[in-house]
């Protein structure tokens, strides 16, 4: 399922980006926050280079990371919704460089091209989808299966084969990972190291290296 899922997203994105000209590009130093609630969105982005974490940040304060996009993937969709819109930021967890395009120039570009149209609102439906399966595991899985499966989903989207038949991912923090499955640094840390001490992963400072079969074996029964 998470591979035919990622399969449609590329999908999504590439019949979007067929119909964008080609837009200025900005840069992002590590840390740096491309937009936040107090200053909502007023472009879409697409990620050059780098990964940029997408959370909400509710009434009281607390934040969830509910996606992290990496190369050749857009964000940005609710700077279509306007000032109505707040809550979420985007933040740039490594050096990255990322096009832009002004939301009034899309506003514009949708009127004389209805095929982009299509294409976004295919995107943003499949965004949804995406979040209503987060919000399931939130609701069925376990800390260690929602974080399994989440690893699984980063090393998908955004990893890079190894010839040992691993896939390397960025080297995310057990921090930045406990926001994006729902608990404590400390409790994604007794995870990880269940999970390596299993086979399934290593980690250091250069990457995180999943092994995604085994992983996906675990996954039909419970992880133990």
């Amino acid at each position: 399922m998470a591979a035919t899922t990622t399969a449609l997203e590329s999908s999504r994105l590439e019949d979007v980006l067929a119909h964008l000209p080609i837009s200025t590009t900005t840069q992002f130093h590590k840390w740096q926050t491309v937009y936040a609630p107090e200053t909502p969105p007023t472009s879409m982005y697409l990620v050059v280079s780098g990964n940029v974490a997408i959370s909400r940040v509710t009434e009281d304060g607390s934040e969830v990371i509910v996606e992290i996009v990496g190369p050749d993937d857009l964000f940005g969709e609710s700077a279509f919704l306007g000032a109505s819109c707040r809550g979420e930021r985007a933040t740039a967890i490594e050096d990255v460089e990322l096009m832009t395009w002004p939301i009034s120039d899309l506003e514009d570009l949708v009127t004389k091209r209805p095929r982009l149209a299509v294409a976004l609102l295919q995107m943003l439906a499949q965004h949804n989808a995406n979040l209503t399966l987060r919000i399931e595991s939130f609701a069925i899985d376990g800390v260690e299966r929602r974080l399994a499966r989440s690893l699984l989903r980063f090393s998908e989207r955004l990893g890079s084969p190894e010839e040992d038949g691993s896939v390397r991912v960025a080297p995310f923090t057990h921090s930045l990972l406990s926001r994006y499955v729902g608990t404590s640094r400390e409790v994604v840390t007794q995870h990880m190291n269940r999970l390596r001490r299993q086979g399934y992963l290593s980690y250091s400072r250069q990457g995180i290296r999943l092994y995604q079969n085994a992983l996906k074996a675990s996954m039909s029964s419970p992880l133990s």
